[in-house]
């Protein structure tokens, strides 16, 4: 018998198929080991442990491989399984890849050497080591490795040796090193100076003055004429250009104590000493290192050489190294200082010394500025292993098991089904791809059933293609906040406390990896142009996905040590890389467990310090981000005294928290008095700088506290946005959070103030998003109208401000207006960082969006080009762009003041001007504009329609109207109706869409053709077919074309024509299970829908005759505009209501939808206007004729002595509507009411049964048919095919002529 074997993991086949190959002979060559160990040679047995062991995966594809030999031929299945595996391997791409490889920052040569073996495996060299060895010199880090290989002839193995001889003798100096830096940092020798050398900077005598006050506090200086000093210590000398030497009584210092320093400043120009380049002010300055300097040290040549940096006189003395003499100090100055290398910033003081020895930066600002550290030698970590065990953690779009979201909705909020919102043409196959990939990705689901909830969407391109975005504003004020608490900064120092090795983790696409429940879908549903979909997933727009995820991912991380989340960031940290590495493998393993996915593009692993919820962590503790300040760090000064009442009302919010706010501000202050003339010197710039200073630290920026209440204020100016994140305490206070500000691009600084201002409210939320996602706030801004925008989901308004819209709707806010010229962002947004201002390779997404629209409108009779080029040279529409931009309305002309009760739907982008989403057409095109809207022909009305869908302009109406009147051929074809007498009967609206048809022929034509004409009475839409013959058996075929098209209907109505009351009409009729409804004979207004419709049309074609043109092929371009044209009753286009789209037509286009309720009620409303109207005109009344009368019948009139109605009493026998059947003895007639005339009821008439009801065959021709009323038709006076009592039909008794070309043929 034989032993039971442990166990042999299976092979994944699927777990990364680029390396497939490489993963089965590893398998491979472990299974074979494991065969061996356990002495299995039995041929039979290693081939069913074979495919035992490799799993169901690998047996599977086994068993459709060809040549799987006998199951005692092991070997065979081998080389099955590996052929299929192991496909032949591209030499040249594997050369490739082998050339392009480099010895990454920290990879031991070891390391290196192993990773480019497994590459050389599969490119076949002749030599493996020597190409090694090859690409090692070439590509190593090493130069003195480089050196040496080219220097001396060495093989791989001596290269390898010598290499890690260079590493080993690197680590051990490198440590030297650091402790001889570390021993040179001492203690600086300080020499104290009392208060008796001290001198007052006012009048230069002994400072402090005893019982007196100074005596120059009220004198004027001789020097430049200010008052505060004596000439003898004025300050403005040293603001000259060439630094001057300042002597022993020009302090301006009053402090108690006095420090010298001693440090090394020789040889500072030297080459082998460590230099850097750092930004001082505005300008790049080369510096040393020195870690023994207590100062930094600027030499006059550098000085001279910087702009707007004023220098201040000073006492300190400061000595070189072993050195009693002090050096040449002249002054001292307050400048902002930023390294290049770390980013990183702070201000900091500089002492002036004469000469051009060079520049030096001290121990404490090189630290600050991360240019100076202590490290401690760690060997590098290495997580490569963890990366390649759990690869399948970072593939594809996870989804997390055994979990649903639930979304709870306020069950008395009113749903709202909003309207679809209508997408360009152009891009509905990108919308349509989108909505096919997000089902794939079981992202979205088709809506089925009744949806109460229905959102729009909004198309918003990106680098590759389009992203959906669902407007959620309105649905999420029915969704009801969980309030799952965030971590505070104060849980994450505590677990964080210790930690030196950090790792960060980015779930993929976070939010979709969490299903949601199934009635919690519902909510979700949006509109397209193919239909209602919803999210089977989480969405970002839900205002409460943020702590519905929080709490997943918390749940799913709970009892992990050494890991923490932020909604969907994980924060993986460790006191060593033993602790980080465990816990980075829990995580992973959670992960695995609940099948989440993460994106590795995003991933940070192995951090020595991170930045996490707006701060910085390391092995030094926890220290606030430096972005947060360095916005208020990098504002320039004031240029005028209104820039610097702006800069103190930002001082003065924050004055609570700064000491001697009155003293230090008083030198700013004084300028913006009245009358005072603006001099910026050196006390205002001290000033300026300190106050910068003060509202930069700790005690003014305080930590987030996601408890307190949250307020963002924002502004915006002509060059700049600014933001100030604050948070209101318990006791009322206000505690900064952090400064932002950035420039404007130059398409930004175009936009009006109320798209400015709306761009802060976004930038700012989004800036600080860290901060204010998931959790309630409130933005302050001084614009009012934002207030109505931005916090009514439903308010309309211009395309960029829709797209600002949409991308606020993720965050529960409420802007607020506060009134007030003291706003504390409005210096932030008048002086900019200039370190984030925006490139022109970085546009807009705002811009983009509306560029998208714009673009994808445009069709391509009138371009894109055709309309800037004619708004660029229109001088009333430039004049209107430029007071859309300044909102000076109250300084406008009036060839701009038609435009100002429109001006919160205007906006200006790329050069075009909107109206909403309509394009303002510049005047010299708007001629060309209309006569494209009314190349079919169409009326006034319809014209109008066609036109306001996508353009406008002011007197549209006026000018549309003018062109239709002198439109000769519509002059020539046009004619009046002419009145009726008979009161409309309306007939309702059908249920649906090609349910009920009207038909009738237009013709003949002078070239003998017809046209059948076939009308859906629900969408007004027109299928028009040409026919040689009006016969049952020539018009059935094009019938049958047109169901095969449309469907077939429930109803077709039509005349008493000759094809209509054929046996071969009646069995099609049958066979294909509609109803034929026939009108009341000579009464054409019956099928009003068919026979106005035939008016239109015959003037298309008259039109097209009179301008020499094709009529058959104008008769296209008439269906294609009158099937896009709204049509008047419906305010649909006849294209819209029948297929749910409409179509692209010769003008540009941005349109929105109504919803079919809508249509119902514009309908019905029209046509009872209609029926009031054409009654009223024409004196109608309702008949008083019934059952039994005596009448007389109306006849035309043959000649001269023709009498109006035939002299043959009739009798009543039936009457259905206006439908009215007569009969005497001698015949049965049926006419409308309107064809009889009433007698006394003693006329006697004689009734015998009739045998034969007379049907008239009524012309095709018939005049009264251009006078029917547009788009109505009787309801109730159709005659119902009844098979008990089938009537007897005439036939056409029209003379057939051969053709011409058949009259030589002989039967």
């Amino acid at each position: 018998m034989a032993n039971i074997l442990p166990p042999f993991p299976p092979f994944s086949v699927h777990e990364d198929d680029a390396s497939v190959g490489p993963r089965w002979k590893k398998w491979l060559k472990r299974f074979e080991m494991y065969l061996a160990a356990h002495e299995v040679k039995d041929p039979t047995r290693k081939r069913a442990l074979l495919l035992y062991s490799a799993g169901e995966e690998v047996a599977d594809i086994f068993e459709t491989l060809p040549d799987q030999g006998e199951e005692k031929e092991y070997d065979k299945a081998v080389t099955a399984l590996n052929a299929y595996f192991q496909p032949k391997v591209n030499k040249t791409y594997e050369i490739y890849m082998f050339r392009n490889a480099t010895q990454n920052p920290g990879e031991l040569l070891d390391s290196y050497c192993t990773r480019l073996r497994r590459l050389a495996q599969t490119c076949e060299f002749a030599n493996e080591d020597e190409e090694i060895k090859s690409h090692i010199v070439v590509s190593c880090s090493s130069s003195r490795l480089r050196r040496r290989a080219l220097r001396e002839d060495m093989n791989l193995k001596d290269l390898l040796a010598y290499g890690r001889g260079l590493e080993m003798s690197d680590k051990q100096a490198k440590g030297i090193e650091e402790h001889e830096k570390l021993a040179k940092v001492s203690p600086v020798q300080t020499e104290k100076r009392t208060s008796e050398n001290k001198k007052c900077y006012r009048c230069g005598e002994h400072y402090p003055h005893k019982g007196r006050p100074c005596p120059a506090l009220k004198e004027t200086c001789k020097h430049c004429h200010k008052k505060g000093h004596f000439a003898t210590v004025c300050r403005s000398r040293l603001t000259a250009k060439k630094v001057n030497t300042v002597g022993e009584g020009d302090s301006d210092e009053s402090t108690d104590e006095e420090y010298t320093y001693r440090i090394t400043l020789h040889s500072v120009r030297d080459k082998a000493q460590p230099l850097t380049e750092v930004i001082i002010g505005e300008k790049t300055v080369k510096c040393l290192i020195d870690s023994g300097a207590g100062v930094n040290v600027i030499d006059t040549y550098t000085f001279n050489q910087m702009e707007n940096i004023h220098i201040s006189p000073t006492l300190k003395k400061i000595y070189g190294y072993r050195s009693s003499e002090p050096l040449p100090v002249v002054g001292t100055f307050e400048a902002n200082i930023k390294s290049g290398v770390t980013n990183k910033f702070k201000v900091a003081q500089f002492c002036v010394v004469d000469g051009q020895d060079g520049n030096l930066i001290g121990y404490e600002t090189a630290t600050d500025l991360g240019l100076l550290r202590i490290v401690n030698s760690v060997s590098a970590p290495q997580v490569d292993d963890i990366m390649g065990e759990y690869k399948d953690c970072f593939e594809g779009l996870g989804k997390m098991k055994d979990k649903a979201a639930k979304l709870h909705v306020n069950s008395s909020a009113r749903p709202l089904a909003q309207k679809f919102r209508r997408l360009p043409f152009h891009v509905r196959e990108q919308v349509e791809a989108e909505l096919k990939n997000l089902e794939e990705l079981d992202i979205i689901e088709r809506a089925e059933g009744p949806t109460p909830w229905v959102s729009p969407i909004v198309v918003v391109p990106k680098k590759t293609g389009i992203r959906i975005c669902v407007d959620m504003r309105a649905a999420n004020q029915a969704i009801e906040r969980e309030r799952h608490p965030v971590p505070t900064v104060e849980d994450l120092i505590v677990d964080l406390n210790g930690s030196t090795v950090f790792s960060k983790i980015d779930l993929n696409q976070g939010y979709h990896q969490l299903e949601l429940e199934e009635n919690s879908r519902g909510i979700t549903t949006f509109a397209t142009h193919i239909g209602l979909f919803r999210y089977k997933r989480l969405t970002f727009g839900v205002n409460s996905a943020a702590e519905i995820f929080q709490k997943s991912i918390e749940e799913v991380l709970q009892g992990v040590e050494g890991a923490r989340n932020i909604s969907d960031d994980i924060i993986v940290f460790g006191k060593n890389q033993v602790d980080h590495d465990e816990a980075l493998r829990a995580v992973l393993q959670r992960m695995r467990e609940n099948n989440l996915t993460a994106n590795p593009d995003m991933c940070l692993f192995n951090q020595s310090s991170i930045d996490f919820f707006g701060h910085h962590f390391s092995a030094d503790g926890i220290s606030a981000d430096d972005k947060k300040i360095s916005s208020l760090i990098n504002a320039s000064a004031p240029k005028n005294a209104t820039e610097a009442r702006s800069f103190l009302g930002l001082a003065q919010y924050l004055a609570r928290f700064i000491k001697d706010f009155a003293s230090i501000s008083a030198p700013i202050r004084q300028l913006t008095h009245k009358n005072a003339k603006w001099v910026w010197g050196p006390e205002e710039q001290h000033a300026f700088v300190c106050l910068k200073a003060r509202m930069a630290t700790p005690e003014v920026m305080k930590y987030f506290n996601p408890s307190l209440e949250t307020e963002l204020i924002v502004d915006a100016s002509p060059v700049g946005l600014g933001a100030i994140l604050t948070q209101l305490t318990a006791d009322g206070g206000m505690n900064i959070i952090a400064y932002a500000s950035r420039s404007l691009t130059d398409c930004e600084s175009r936009y009006s103030q109320t798209e400015r201002v709306a761009l802060a409210v976004i930038w700012g939320v989004e800036h600080f998003h860290l901060y204010l996602y998931g959790s309630s706030f409130r933005v302050i801004t001084d614009h009012k109208p934002l207030e109505t925008i931005f916090n009514n989901p439903t308010c309309k308004a211009t395309a960029r401000l829709e797209r600002l819209q949409l991308r606020l709707q993720p965050y529960e806010t409420t802007v607020v207006y506060k009134p007030g010229a003291d706003n504390p962002a409005d210096y932030m947004s008048r002086h900019p960082d200039p370190k984030r201002s925006q490139t022109p390779r970085h546009l807009s997404r705002v811009d983009a969006y509306v560029n998208f629209v714009i673009t994808n409108a445009m069709p391509s009779a009138v371009t894109l080009q055709e309309i800037k080029d004619a708004t660029a040279t229109d001088e009333t529409l430039q004049n209107l762009a430029r007071v859309i931009t300044t909102q000076k309305w109250h300084e406008v002309g009036k060839d701009v003041g038609q435009y100002q009760q429109i001006k919160q739907e205007l906006s200006v982008s790329n050069g075009v001007i909107l109206r909403g989403t309509r394009i303002i057409v510049p005047g010299r095109l708007r001629q060309r504009v209309i006569m494209l809207a009314h190349s079919g022909h169409q009326g006034i009305v319809k014209t109008k329609r066609f036109l306001r869908d996508s353009v406008w302009f002011p007197g549209i109406d006026k000018m549309v109207e003018e062109m239709v009147r002198e439109c000769l051929p519509c002059q020539a074809a046009n004619h009046d109706a002419k009145p009726v007498s008979e009161p409309l009967q309306m007939s309702p609206l059908p249920q649906g869409p090609w349910q009920e048809l009207s038909m009738d022929f237009c013709g003949p034509f002078p070239n003998e053709d017809y046209l059948l004409v076939v009308t859906d009475d629900f969408s007004r839409f027109p299928e028009v077919e040409i026919l040689r013959s009006t016969s049952a058996k020539a018009v059935i075929p094009h019938l049958d074309s047109i169901f095969a098209r449309q469907g077939i209907p429930n109803i077709v109505r039509t005349d008493n024509g000759p094809p209509f009351n054929s046996e071969d009409f009646q069995k099609f009729a049958t066979h294909f299970g509609f109803t034929h409804r026939r009108i009341t004979p000579m009464w054409p207004r019956a099928n009003g829908e068919a026979e106005r419709l035939m008016r239109t049309l015959e003037k298309a074609i008259r039109t097209a005759v009179i301008e020499g043109k094709s009529w058959r092929q104008e008769l296209f371009t008439f269906l294609r505009q009158y099937r896009a044209t709204p049509h008047s009753t419906t305010g649909k286009s006849p294209s819209e209501l029948l297929n749910g789209r409409k179509l692209k037509s010769t003008l540009p286009q941005i349109q929105h939808d109504l919803a079919p309720q809508e249509v119902r009620q514009t309908d019905a409303k029209r046509k009872t206007e209609m029926k009031e109207y054409a009654d009223r005109y024409s004196h109608a009344k309702n008949t008083d004729l019934s059952v039994g009368d005596k009448v007389l019948l109306k006849q035309p009139k043959q000649n001269k002595m023709s009498t109006p109605f035939k002299p043959e009493p009739l009798e009543i026998k039936d009457k259905k509507g206006s439908m009215i059947t007569a009969q005497n003895a001698e015949r049965t007639v049926t006419r409308n009411a309107s064809f009889f005339k009433k007698l006394p009821s003693s006329v006697p008439v004689q009734l015998t049964p009739s045998d034969e009801e007379e049907k008239f065959t009524p012309s095709i021709e018939t005049a009264e048919a251009a006078d029917v009323a547009e788009g109505y038709h009787e309801a109730d006076e159709a005659v119902e095919d009844e098979p008990e009592a089938p009537p007897a039909l005439r036939r056409s008794e029209r003379t057939r002529r051969v053709p011409e070309h058949f009259k030589d043929y002989v039967t």
